[in-house]
């Protein structure tokens, strides 16, 4: 549920398993309470008899800009701001397909399946796409050329998810240490973007 999250180094050191799909929001009961899953990332608090949701961090959603569009002139962008450009955009990014999709009117999204083609268009071409704060601290992701691109962040809440992690309730005591491990590592993460940097959202 929500956008891919991948964790930063310093919580890779565990000995636990890291299940990259999306979950739909209505199977994240069954899939915690059967035990198939440990825990889950969401993007709401679904806290009750059965589950524990608890606040990891807020996920800020940034747009690369070629340097001559005009808007790469602002320190910030509004959605508004991008409407009618095109964008190039990996597939399987969660919530943030929906965020886009309505928040920018008379947009083009070029979805791409595979990352490797996402690499090779953003490297070749001056299409804007979007990055996150958590991109940056992904391990695995290869940084694409600057290509004369800046990042922006885009203004206003839409922009901003708040990231839960989610966990049966009778797990809570054996999943804690790793959930304050992410918590102190998302602390760590910027809120804006990061100087001279690309990163592909994943």
């Amino acid at each position: 549920m929500g956008d891919r999250i991948r964790l930063p180094p310093p919580c890779l050191n565990f000995n636990h398993q890291v299940d990259e799909r999306l979950v739909e929001p209505e199977r994240v009961p069954e899939e915690l309470t059967n035990d198939r899953l440990g825990m889950v990332f969401t993007t709401t608090d679904l806290t009750g008899p059965d589950l524990i949701s608890q606040p990891l961090g807020v996920e800020h959603l940034f747009v690369n800009l070629d340097h001559f569009l005009p808007q790469a002139n602002q320190t910030a962008v509004s959605f508004k701001d991008l409407a009618g450009l095109s964008f190039v955009v990996l597939d399987d990014i969660g919530v943030w397909k929906d965020v886009i999709g309505k928040e920018i009117e008379d947009a083009h999204f070029m979805y791409q399946d595979e990352r490797d083609a996402m690499d090779e268009i953003t490297r070749y071409s001056s299409f804007p796409y979007f990055t996150t704060n958590v991109t940056a601290a992904d391990p695995s992701y290869h940084p694409v050329p600057a290509n004369n691109r800046v990042e922006r962040s885009i203004k206003g809440p839409k922009a901003e998810l708040t990231i839960y992690v989610t966990v049966k309730r009778q797990r809570q005591n054996q999943v804690q240490p790793l959930v304050d491990r992410l918590k102190a590592a998302w602390a760590k993460l910027p809120t804006t973007p990061t100087t001279g940097e690309t990163n592909v959202l994943k």
